[in-house]
């Protein structure tokens, strides 16, 4: 009986590594999703400096500049949202794998951290709550400034 009792609280305590594993996984596509904008950002920023300093500009080239300026600006905000998300995952991971910790100091040390355990584990799912609430505002602005493109 003492085996099955064992068995069952490793479980406890691994469960909390789903939430990690999922997390990972957001994680993932949030850093592709922000090295993707950070190559893009740098392309537009470069070609906005070598129009900046070309003399004689006609109105093509000035559109073309006051475009690229409003276009960082974007890339600057949808960045922001994007590393935001990113941090909010990392302490989702962090607060996973400290429940973890914690129901295993519960268990085996017969600590009466329940409070603890659950306390950590709602900052877990509410970090990862907000960065999902992020990425929906990014992906919102992402869509408004290519409404707005190709209106152009």
């Amino acid at each position: 009986m003492e085996i099955a009792r064992t068995i069952q609280e490793i479980q406890y305590v691994l469960a909390p590594a789903i939430m990690v594993s999922s997390s990972a996984l957001l994680l993932l596509g949030f850093q592709a999703k922000f090295s993707n904008l950070a190559n893009r950002f740098r392309a537009l920023n470069h070609e906005k400096r070598v129009l900046s300093v070309k003399a004689g500009r006609d109105k093509a080239e000035e559109d073309r500049l006051q475009s690229l300026a409003e276009q960082v600006e974007s890339l600057m905000r949808r960045a922001t949202y994007v590393k935001n998300a990113i941090l909010l995952s990392y302490v989702g991971i962090v607060c996973f794998t400290g429940t973890s910790v914690l129901l295993f100091l519960d268990v085996y040390l017969a600590s009466q951290l329940h409070h603890g355990v659950i306390a950590v584990f709602l900052i877990g799912l509410a970090c990862l709550l907000v960065s999902a609430v992020l990425m929906i505002l990014e992906t919102r602005l992402l869509h408004k400034v290519l409404t707005l493109e190709k209106g152009s």
